[in-house]
């Protein structure tokens, strides 16, 4: 009957008993070592190996998360609208005249403007027959009346709207209830700011094109009276500056973003004769900015490299993982590499590669950012970069039939590395499956070991009982050759 590990104790046990009675040798440790002996070199081997490639795969995702972090740096690089910033100063820091708002396609150049006139919005005041309402529920009418505004004041026609709640409540909420049309809208209003009386506050929007009229059907008593707002002239009006000598320049907002192309101006006053001067120009510090966060993210990626093919530390599993992998690794950073090289397929004016804006590489792999070379080259030359590293193209992307910008082709590059078809996800998936393979492996040695370890033991099993049989036949005759003595000896 074959001995299997499900019967090991049985075995043990008439081990046990056949010791001291047998040969006196531990003959289950026996079968052990020497099983051990013919399986446990390969297991071990096999052993190291599984731990050197799980590893690996560590490695190899570390390595990948650092390609794609270059990648993103050049993804902020590769459209124009990215770098259009813009720079927009004046001469003045007065807050209390006018904000102003950079915006990214502002065009480039000196603005001298001076406000001779805000623009501001039509407003009436509305009463009952020249009284004041004494409660926003004061009964006006027995019946439905209509109003009607226009806008312009001198439109052949208006908008309509049915007053059903007969107050001057009732009056704002009809005012209301069209102002997305007419852009006029009504609240409750005391010029006084004491006591219980009040107006009826009508206001329009910036710009004379925006002037209204206000007409009601409500007659007799409470028919409503509009004058001028307060004892001034409220009419709606233009903003009106003089712009790089030419006056009557006119936006019916405050807030105009075309008086500096791309930038949003937004006046509080008139300036009092005072010219403000504002400086539009290309804003390369953000480009700068880029470009740093890509050297960072490159060297970043060069010190990672040498490190997980460098030296083992027994303390760092990553240290030295992808050292068996040094080959592929080398690979990936020769393609890295090239990128520094690379030619743009839009260079422009002698701008056409990473080397032309300032970067260069050290002794050691890394690169930096030439200071002195990067200002020359977007102080005389910045459309040209832009031109360079996008193309002067948004959105572009590697199917593109028209000419990539350099950034878009390096992230291209890194992409093949990083992607499910790159390089090393198919390293991941090779060492993967090695993995997978050692383990099957170490079961298979495992099942052999016990299987050597079985047969050693039926074969000691055997020994035992042919030594416990001379054993037993020794004790015999050695039992009858003393009976034998003694009865010959008359004992």
């Amino acid at each position: 009957m074959a001995i299997t590990t499900n019967n090991n104790s049985e075995i043990g046990g008439k081990i046990t008993q056949a010791l001291g009675a047998g040969s006196g040798v531990d003959i289950h440790n026996l079968a052990k070592t020497l099983a051990e002996t013919e399986t446990m070199p390969r297991m071990n081997t096999v052993t190291e190996k599984k731990a050197e490639s799980t590893v690996a795969i560590s490695g190899y995702g570390v390595l990948k998360s650092s390609v794609s972090a270059l990648k993103t740096s050049f993804e902020a690089l590769k459209n124009k609208d990215t770098l259009l910033n813009k720079s927009v100063k004046t001469d003045r820091d007065d807050r209390a005249a006018v904000e102003i708002t950079s915006q990214a396609l502002a065009t480039a150049g000196i603005y001298n403007i001076k406000v001779t006139q805000m623009a501001r919005p039509q407003m009436n005041e509305l009463k009952d027959n020249n009284s004041s309402f004494t409660s926003l529920g004061q009964t006006l009418s027995a019946s439905n009346f209509t109003i009607t505004i226009k806008v312009p004041r001198t439109a052949a026609s208006g908008t309509d709207v049915v007053v059903s709640n007969h107050t001057p409540q009732g009056i704002i909420d009809a005012v209301n209830s069209i102002s997305s049309t007419t852009g006029v809208t009504a609240r409750a209003f005391n010029p006084a700011a004491t006591g219980t009386t009040f107006s009826i506050l009508l206001e329009g929007s910036n710009g004379s094109d925006k002037s209204f009229n206000f007409a009601s059907t409500l007659t007799g008593s409470d028919a409503l009276t509009g004058g001028a707002w307060g004892d001034k002239t409220r009419g709606a009006q233009d903003l009106i500056v003089e712009l790089n000598g030419r006056a009557d320049v006119r936006r019916q907002t405050n807030s105009p973003t075309d008086l500096v192309p791309g930038v949003q101006t937004t006046f509080k006053r008139v300036g009092s004769g005072t010219t403000i001067n504002i400086v539009v120009s290309e804003d390369t510090t953000a480009l700068e900015t880029k470009l740093n966060a890509m050297v960072d993210s490159y060297n970043q990626f060069v010190a990672l490299s040498n490190y997980l093919t460098g030296e083992k530390d027994e303390d760092d599993e990553l240290a030295g993982s992808l050292g068996a992998e040094k080959g592929t690794v080398n690979i990936i950073k020769n393609r890295v590499r090239g990128i520094i090289a690379k030619t743009s397929e839009s260079a422009s004016n002698g701008v056409s590669t990473l080397r032309d804006l300032g970067i260069q590489t050290k002794l050691g792999g890394e690169i930096s950012l030439n200071a002195t070379t990067y200002a020359a080259v977007v102080r005389d030359k910045f459309a040209d970069v832009r031109t360079m590293l996008t193309a002067n193209l948004i959105d572009q992307d590697k199917s593109d039939s028209r000419d990539h910008g350099l950034a878009l082709d390096i992230t291209t590059v890194l992409d093949n590395i990083t992607n499910d078809q790159g390089t090393i996800k198919t390293k991941e998936t090779s060492v993967t499956a090695e993995v997978a393979r050692y383990e099957a492996e170490l079961l298979d040695l495992q099942e052999r070991l016990e299987t050597i370890k079985q047969r050693y033991l039926r074969q000691f099993v055997a020994m035992e009982s042919l030594v416990q049989r001379n054993k037993s036949t020794g004790e015999y005759l050695t039992g009858q050759f003393k009976a034998m003595e003694n009865m010959y000896s008359g004992n």
